[in-house]
């Protein structure tokens, strides 16, 4: 039976990043199947000023308008806003925590934001990292499910030779890469990501036949140029700064392993990892850091491997050894994080009346 759901979204196309996908890729499922209105932000996070008083009159009035059965926020952070309608509206409302959301460092945000997330009816972790971190502020285990991220198989991978791919690739960076090995990190460019460590540590003891693309801007990115400069690997790592989704995917088809080399750093945890599974939607496997929510986005000897933490000698084992057959990897990550085998898990939980 069709219900009609309302979904509240700060993060949405054509704004970019991993939550504005992961809530146009979950609220289009639910189009599918369910009558579905929305309430999103598809411009900075400049606009909330506006946006979150927005919601609350927005959605009470669309609540009211529509005989809604169920409100859905996409992220912690409208937690607050969630709890304001529940009382209004007497209504079941569910949220999915992603990681920052819950454990960003204010001391104002920490007194409001868990508080109102365990008002909720259900909350939605992307992965049992994330949980923990629900669970450390005070957030009834009963009321939590783990559900991780989604993909769309098809729609990053290009199923073209390598030597086409290689043609591209050589264009991207303007350099042969005949009988290299490459090595990718796509994301932004924090701390956590670990790659300033990996370029200090790892790639020292790797052969010179393997080169490393960074794609990704952040506050790192600066820091990084400046030690492959340092380093003397202005021909062997390329840090690309934000790229076009053509380019995106093209690296994702053209690499050999996909490397995320995340390193702990206070109140700023890895929720999922979500281009894990990307790039293995492309058959790309991956070594990473056997750490918070990257643990979620990797299975074990099947799309990738996981490493301690900070263990440069076993990063460099794992790269050297990896001999995971690339379509094995996509096969798997299609059968088991496509949004459509998502969706089934979400349904249950935003419909369920248990």
């Amino acid at each position: 039976m069709k219900k009609i759901i309302l979904f509240i979204s700060r993060n949405y196309p054509p704004k970019i990043g991993g939550l504005e996908t992961y809530s146009y890729n979950l609220i289009q499922e639910f189009e599918r199947h369910h009558i579905v209105h929305k309430i999103v932000l598809s411009k900075s996070n400049i606009h909330l000023v506006w946006y979150l008083p927005y919601c609350l009159v927005a959605g009470a009035v669309t609540a009211w308008r529509h005989s809604i059965d169920r409100i859905h926020l996409c992220d912690g952070m409208l937690s607050p806003i969630g709890v304001i309608l529940k009382l209004i509206l007497r209504v079941r409302i569910s949220v999915s925590i992603h990681g920052l959301d819950i454990a960003y460092r204010n001391v104002f945000y920490q007194l409001i934001v868990p508080r109102c997330t365990a008002r909720l009816d259900k909350i939605i972790c992307v992965s049992h990292a994330t949980r923990r971190e629900c669970q450390r502020r005070g957030v009834p285990d009963q009321k939590m499910t783990v559900i991780p991220n989604g993909i769309r198989p098809e729609e990053l991978y290009l199923g073209q030779p390598k030597q086409i791919l290689k043609h591209r690739l050589e264009k991207i960076i303007g350099q042969t890469s005949r009988g290299k090995k490459v090595l990718l990190t796509v994301g932004r460019l924090v701390k956590r990501k670990g790659v300033a460590w990996f370029l200090d540590s790892v790639m020292p003891r790797l052969d010179p036949d393997y080169i490393y693309i960074i794609a990704g801007d952040g506050p790192e990115l600066g820091a990084i140029r400046m030690k492959i400069r340092s380093h003397g690997w202005d021909q062997r790592v390329f840090a690309l700064g934000r790229v076009t989704a053509d380019v995106r995917k093209t690296l994702y088809n053209v690499a050999d392993i996909f490397i995320m080399p995340n390193i702990t750093v206070a109140d700023d945890i890895e929720g999922f990892g979500i281009v894990i599974i990307e790039a293995g939607s492309c058959g790309l496997p991956v070594v990473a850091s056997n750490i918070q929510g990257v643990r979620d986005a990797v299975v074990e000897g099947k799309t990738g491997y996981l490493v301690t933490e900070g263990d440069a000698v076993q990063f460099r084992e794992f790269i050297c050894r990896m001999k995971l057959d690339q379509e094995a990897v996509r096969t798997y990550v299609k059968s088991e994080f496509d949004w459509s085998k998502i969706f089934i898990q979400y349904q249950d939980v935003i419909i369920s009346n248990r």
